[in-house]
């Protein structure tokens, strides 16, 4: 594998205990270089009631619907 492509398109294959695995060292490999990672992103309040109340009425319909 030598290209970014070939690269995605093999992680695309892997299972999600790998894929954390893979982004795991990722991130270690970007730290030890010196690279600056980005920062966590920032939701508001408002935001979050909002998957919050969306989750609520998804378990809602999935119960119903079960």
């Amino acid at each position: 594998m030598s290209t970014l492509s070939e690269i995605e398109s093999a992680a695309r294959d892997l299972p999600a205990a790998e894929k954390q695995q893979l982004l795991v060292f990722l991130a270690q490999s970007l730290r030890a270089e010196g690279q600056l990672l980005p920062e966590p992103r920032q939701f508001s309040a408002a935001e979050m009631q909002s998957w919050m109340d969306e989750d609520d009425r998804d378990l809602r319909t999935f119960r119903r619907d079960s």
